[in-house]
């Protein structure tokens, strides 16, 4: 996994660097090959804007969030790739004749717990 983090009108933080590599790590889960992101945040006024750029396999996941705080707006970016992520994984096991994510969890509701 390679992330690329760039601060714009922005000094970027040890700790932010971490957060942010730990939020991106997260990700992981999804995709089996390693992947690249690059995360830009912005400081525009009271506005704290996250985007998010991550290729997977040959595609390009984009999100874009703003907020107040900057952590919610990373928190905010990353549940939207999160979000891509599942799809595209869905649609690639789906494609490949497997069954896809939708329906295992469909599955999963219908038989009774014990």
């Amino acid at each position: 996994m390679e992330v690329e983090i760039t601060g714009r009108q922005m000094e970027i933080t040890p700790a932010l660097r971490e957060y942010v590599n730990s939020k991106v790590s997260r990700a992981e889960k999804y995709v089996s090959r390693s992947f690249g992101a690059h995360v830009i945040l912005e400081v525009d006024k009271l506005r704290h804007i996250v985007e998010i750029i991550m290729n997977v396999k040959g595609s390009q996941l984009t999100a874009r969030e703003e907020g107040d705080e900057m952590y919610a707006s990373i928190d905010g970016a990353m549940t939207k790739i999160e979000q891509q992520l599942r799809r595209y994984k869905d649609k690639l096991s789906h494609h490949k004749g497997g069954t896809s994510l939708a329906e295992e969890a469909l599955h999963a509701e219908e038989e009774p717990a014990s």
